[in-house]
């Protein structure tokens, strides 16, 4: 529909300049699907609407033509000016209610996309001369090449190269680079935009060694102004019209001419973790320095590779620009991403990040992980707006949310107000002398069950109270350190829809559990018991449920040691007469999922007791349990979101 009513003349012409001038960037662009996405939102939902006939779209593209714009290049030759201002009266006399001219220049000045794979470039280039092949019009007129227009060439909007690698050019004479560089960087541009119309296979060829000719005077001026040789010698030899090669470097104002950063930088990085070979120890130092120079900071080692695409990015965008992505959550949970979430402080920020259950990949072998979206920027802030977004992408639950120092930001996007209140009063309790949370053994489970396995290990029970191994392993594949002590009480590390506390009655190891260790003698004491019934009870798993990974994808929670060490314990708990009642009436009974343990009489009653302790009103307790049946709940419904 035109949007005629919602705008007045004037500010329907602004806008549909402000569209001509963006400037976008996919850095990791992959088949081309998010670029794609930015051209159809802009023809359709924008200009399409905004300027039916493509008249103001047109009025840009002759002052950009004729230099007059003066934001993409000049064309300072007459010939070449004419012959520009023609394609554009040809195009919009041929096309005047088309969307075809309002993608052809969308692609040709706003759009740009980086892979460090050369076949992915050439697929986004192909998705995009399929989109202007579809919007043209035949006619039977042979000498007009049946009213068919020749494509334009995309190797300088889909270059093959590493974003997260900078052409390290710094120093030199900036003065005298400036008088210097600056005509030769022009001249090279107005090559490459006549590259993008060139029509024949000569003038292709011409323009091909016209820019081989430029790029090696180009190195020349930069060395001859101070820049290193081996950055002059990088711009030399970067050939954008070589199919099959890609760069180890990503620069913009070398290769695409964009020397202020982008409107917009808008993606999906590849979804390879730090453990991944594809993600070696030399790619991890060349990133690392490359994070260092852009930010004068460094990167835990054991970032994935989005966490390094998160920072490259927010260097790409402009002061005034918006980056988005959609991502993994990992690194929302993680002490790798809170060590990243810290980096960002004073350096840029994350305005928006909304959650969401939606399934973005359509193929059922495509990665089984839970996306947010993320919205960064070079702004400074302190507080982070958060939201939910259902299979529709409708926002629900929007809180702005202020960060904390050494406080994981999804913790604090999962952790509602009045659980945060219960929680704050209780971390400086002392909890029992020389105890400590773990993880089970842990080895490959092929190891199970082999040869010479004569140690107890507790592998897939699910149970309250555990009175005999569910498994065997060799004691030599176990280093010695882990034979010496068993862990007293024993919670899944992998959530599905259950919670549950495990007493270690058999006194076997745990093979990949949550463990809790106490000293010998105070196994099957009373506090024991109590800690047996604390960590079952709607205040420990809901903390469980906030400072867990949603990462896993198919509902799972993965719930690791290190983040129980904030869980609040005390070695004053009062209630074990209370709590080995409890724990010998569940001893011969599974787990129930959470929607129905938790109205059980049992866990009620173990609620009770640890409110009694902390001083938790009623009020508190059951919100407490409305909130945890939610948040599993939602969990869960990941999983069938993905069937």
């Amino acid at each position: 529909a035109d949007a005629g009513g919602l705008f007045e003349p004037e500010e329907r012409r602004t806008v549909v300049r402000a569209i001509a001038e963006l400037r976008i960037l996919d850095p990791a662009v992959g088949s081309g699907a998010f670029p794609m996405g930015v051209l159809h939102k802009l023809t359709l939902a924008a200009l399409r609407r905004l300027d039916p006939d493509n008249r103001h779209w047109e009025e840009y593209q002759r002052e950009r033509a004729t230099g007059q714009a003066g934001t993409a290049f000049k064309v300072d030759d007459e010939a070449a000016r004419n012959r520009e201002l023609q394609e554009i009266s040809h195009t919009f006399q041929t096309y005047r209610d088309s969307d075809f001219g309002r993608k052809l220049y969308l692609i040709q000045n706003g759009i740009f996309g980086v892979d460090v794979q050369p076949v992915a470039c050439q697929i986004a280039k192909l998705r995009f001369f399929i989109s202007l092949v579809v919007e043209q019009r035949a006619n039977t007129d042979a000498a007009d090449n049946y009213g068919i227009r020749p494509l334009p060439n995309l190797e300088t909007r889909f270059v093959a190269a590493d974003t997260l690698i900078g052409l390290n050019a710094g120093g030199g004479n900036a003065e005298l680079g400036k008088d210097l560089i600056d005509p030769i960087e022009s001249h090279l541009r107005r090559v490459r935009e006549g590259y993008f119309n060139a029509r024949t296979r000569q003038e292709k060829l011409d323009l091909r060694k016209r820019d081989d000719e430029l790029r090696a005077a180009l190195a020349g001026a930069l060395q001859d102004v101070g820049f290193p040789h081996d950055a002059a010698a990088a711009v030399a030899h970067w050939d954008p019209y070589h199919q099959n090669a890609s760069a180890a470097w990503f620069d913009a104002e070398w290769m695409f001419g964009m020397s202020h950063g982008f409107d917009v930088v808008i993606g999906n990085p590849p979804y390879v973790e730090s453990r991944n070979s594809l993600l070696s120890d030399k790619a991890k130092r060349e990133y690392g320095n490359q994070v260092k120079e852009d930010w004068d900071g460094t990167l835990p080692r054991g970032s994935d590779l989005l966490i390094y695409f998160l920072a490259r990015a927010a260097k790409l965008v402009h002061e005034g620009g918006i980056g988005c992505f959609i991502t993994q959550n990992a690194w929302l949970s993680t002490n790798y991403g809170l060590v990243f979430q810290e980096f960002t402080k004073s350096r840029f920020s994350f305005d928006r990040i909304i959650d969401t259950s939606r399934k973005f990949f359509a193929d059922p072998h495509g990665p089984n992980i839970n996306a947010v979206i993320c919205m960064f920027s070079r702004a400074k802030n302190s507080t982070i707006e958060y939201a939910i977004a259902g299979t529709d992408m409708t926002l629900t639950d929007v809180r702005t949310i202020r960060t904390r120092d050494g406080v994981k930001w999804g913790h604090l996007f999962q952790m509602p107000e009045f659980f945060d209140a219960m929680l704050t009063p209780l971390q400086r309790l002392d909890g029992p002398p020389d105890f400590h949370f773990g993880q089970g053994i842990n080895l490959p489970r092929s190891m199970l069950n082999g040869r010479g396995a004569t140690m107890g290990v507790i592998d897939k029970s699910r149970s309250f109270v555990v009175r005999q191994p569910d498994a065997r392993l060799n004691p030599a594949m176990v280093p010695q350190s882990r034979r010496s002590r068993h862990p007293a009480l024993i919670m899944p590390r992998g959530i599905g829809d259950r919670h549950y506390c495990s007493f270690n009655l058999c006194k076997a190891f745990s093979f990949s559990g949550v463990d809790l260790y106490l000293p010998k003698d105070l196994w099957e004491s009373n506090l024991h018991y109590c800690l047996w019934a604390y960590l079952n009870s709607s205040f420990v798993w809901l903390f469980r449920e906030i400072t867990g990974r949603t990462n896993l994808g198919g509902g799972m929670l993965k719930a690791e040691a290190t983040d129980m060490n904030a869980l609040p314990i005390s070695a004053d708990f009062d209630f074990g007469t209370e709590a080995r009642e409890v724990c010998s009436s569940l001893t011969n009974r599974e787990p129930l999922p959470v929607s129905q343990e938790i109205h059980k009489e049992e866990h009620r009653f173990i609620d009770k007791m640890v409110a009694r302790f902390f001083g938790f009103s009623d009020l508190q307790m059951e919100r407490t349990r409305e909130y945890l049946l939610k948040q599993v709940e939602m969990r869960m419904s990941r999983a069938k979101a993905r069937r």
